[in-house]
């Protein structure tokens, strides 16, 4: 049955008017260009303007020539690009929906283009890119304040409904609000007026030049967590400045800044729900009625609209969610479930290394023009049959698709359970939000008519015996190399995970797939009282873990006792001492007793039942070992393109 709630209720404050309380959040997503509005761009908002989002709030956009993050942030500063805002415009409009335009200026932060000299209220070093700025001068301050200005003109011309001044996470306003970034001693700087100053003085530069019902909204940081910083006391005193001073049409609120604090500022599957919201209620406190948004790892909607009934927030805003099913709010509208966030945060892994945005499970995220092209091609011709070898990651993507496609679909899975690898991840401690993913998949499928079956062994002589029409798909999976090392027993890390109690220490794993499942194992087995190592050849440990995890990661692996070996490649075991080899010198060193070695990778191609002569495509880890996001997005392509396949 169709789900209503006060978060999908209509909402009005002012000049501020939604048809639900439900904001897509500002989300850097590198389709864009610096002096270009893509039509990828305007797809990727279309989407979750379709999907029902009450507020559309674009990604960050330049300010001032001193703020090019990257080669994909559109210029909201460049009156040339007016046309191509109007067209992001008219797209969100065009389904009923306001959209506003998120100003950012990096300041001091030129994480992704250090040939930039970047502008900070003081020369304090960057915690996280290191860079050290240029004090800005007061003509310099003003300068950057019309830049803000202008480009809220620039949107407004556009067809914007308004624009959120990016207040938050350490970027410029952050640095002249926070008594840690702002050490001047001009009217820019000291009390907390004066360090707010900047910010009240922008929200009264737009008022002026745009027009009067144009809506100005606020984000910014509730607490920073780093010493000296913005806690809530201080965010409080900020508020009340603001909205003594220069109104806003709704305060956005977030935490953290990019600081070793940047765990916190998109919290992972490692933190309960909603676990700021402490601080939206904080400054909803002294608000004067200022609609507060509250943000950070809201899961659903049920989530958002209890915050709303509890009076922690008027409104939420969420992101990942959107990146996980842009179609969030319809979906619940119509009583079905959205596809769950898992909070792996390879979504920010993604953006933060300069790559299109993307979810481990959700292929059209960043990709929306494909995925309306793969919608409107044919659908299968009546009868027409898939039979799908595994029931993981790619087969569960491959039924789910193709059903909805037409085909009847039948799954075969050797093993009582579904999901894969993705499964089997969820078993381990800190990663069992994964198994949302292989759960929603499973039932997905099922509900678009894919049959799945469980605890079915497929052979060469049962695939012999289907009618030789029939699309076959592989999707077995893959297999775990196991190298043996004389003198220690040796383990997959599924294996080790799975007899743990029956391990003996001390445990050396030999890190090849650098990402989350291989720390979570560690520091699970350090917790259960083994002496753990973890070595890898590379120069770090968590590679493919995203920045804003990986802190957690090296964090909990500390705690744990775990000690890193970097750069070395086990060799033998001599006396029941471990030796390994410098990757880059050769030099051999010993690292200490091990009992038992622990192989956390590579994978390799799991062995195909199909017999010579009967046509079949093989996907996802059958094909090749990749990321979860590989592998759904081969699987999806596959199956939305069966018609273009001849069995």
């Amino acid at each position: 049955m169709p789900t209503t709630s006060v978060a999908l209720s209509p909402y009005s404050h002012g000049r501020l008017s939604l048809p639900n309380r439900i904001a897509f959040l500002a989300t850097v997503n590198n389709l864009g260009r610096n002096r270009a509005i893509t039509p990828e761009l305007v797809a990727f908002y279309e989407e979750r303007a379709r999907g029902g989002a009450g507020l559309v709030i674009t990604e960050g956009l330049s300010v001032h020539p001193t703020s090019v993050p990257n080669g994909t942030v559109p210029l909201a500063f460049d009156k040339e690009l007016v046309p191509g805002f109007a067209r992001l415009a008219d797209a969100v409009h065009a389904n009923d929906r306001p959209i506003v335009g998120q100003l950012w200026h990096v300041g001091r932060q030129a994480l992704w283009n250090p040939g930039m000299q970047p502008w900070s209220p003081s020369p304090g070093r960057d915690p996280y890119s290191g860079s050290t700025p240029h004090a800005m001068t007061d003509a310099e301050v003003l300068e950057v304040m019309d830049g803000f200005a202008q480009s809220a003109r620039n949107l407004a011309d556009a067809g914007f409904d308004g624009v959120e001044i990016h207040g938050a996470h350490g970027y410029l306003v952050t640095q002249f609000l926070s008594p840690s970034s702002n050490q001047r001693q001009d009217r820019w700087g000291g009390s907390t007026t004066d360090r707010s100053r900047f910010v009240v003085e922008i929200i009264n530069a737009i008022r002026e030049r745009c027009p009067d019902d144009f809506v100005v909204g606020l984000k910014l940081t509730a607490h920073e967590y780093v010493d000296g910083g913005i806690d809530l006391e201080e965010a409080q005193a900020i508020v009340s400045r603001i909205v003594e001073t220069a109104p806003v049409e709704y305060l956005g609120v977030s935490q953290a800044n990019f600081s070793p604090s940047l765990e916190y500022h998109v919290p992972d599957l490692s933190f309960d729900d909603v676990p700021f919201a402490h601080l939206a209620a904080g400054v909803r406190e002294v608000a004067a009625g200022t609609p507060v948004m509250a943000m950070a790892k809201v899961p659903d909607v049920e989530t958002g609209s209890d915050l709303i009934e509890r009076g922690v927030a008027d409104l939420v805003g969420m992101s990942r969610a959107w990146l996980s099913d842009p179609h969030l709010v319809r979906r619940v509208e119509r009583g079905e479930t959205p596809r769950p966030c898992t909070y792996c945060n390879t979504c920010w892994h993604y953006i933060h290394t300069g790559r299109p945005v993307t979810c481990i499970y959700a292929p059209e995220t960043g990709r929306e023009l494909e995925a309306r092209d793969e919608e409107a091609s044919p659908a299968a011709s009546e009868g027409r049959r898939v039979r799908v070898i595994g029931a993981g990651l790619a087969g569960l993507e491959t039924a789910r698709v193709a059903s909805r496609r037409g085909y009847e679909v039948d799954v075969y899975e050797e093993s009582s359970q579904a999901g894969g690898r993705l499964a089997r991840e969820a078993d381990i401690p800190g990663r069992e939000r994964m198994g949302l993913a292989t759960q929603w998949l499973q039932k997905a499928a099922v509900r678009e008519g894919a049959r799945v079956h469980l605890g079915e062994q497929v052979d060469a002589e049962v695939i012999r015996e289907w009618n030789a029409d029939d699309h076959v798909v592989v999707a077995v999976g893959a297999q775990p190399v196991v190298d043996d090392l004389d003198g220690a027993a040796a383990y997959s890390l599924a294996d080790a995970w799975e007899t743990r109690a029956e391990l003996g220490g001390p445990v050396v794993i030999v890190d090849e797939m650098e990402d989350d499942p291989t720390y979570a194992v560690a520091i699970s087995l350090a917790n259960d009282g083994h002496e753990v190592a973890v070595v890898t050849r590379r120069d770090a440990v968590a590679r493919n873990v995203a920045y804003v995890s990986r802190i957690g990661v090296l964090r909990r692996l500390d705690e744990a006792g775990v000690v890193l070996h970097t750069q070395l490649l086990p060799v033998r075991v001599d006396d029941g001492v471990l030796v390994a080899r410098h990757v880059f010198s050769g030099k051999e060193r010993r690292l200490g007793p091990v009992k038992t070695i622990v192989r956390a990778g590579p994978l390799a191609a799991a062995r195909s039942p199909v017999p010579p002569g009967v046509d079949a495509v093989v996907v996802g880890d059958a094909s090749a070992p990749r990321p979860y996001e590989a592998v759904f997005r081969e699987a999806h392509t596959v199956a939305a393109h069966l018609d273009r396949i001849q069995p």
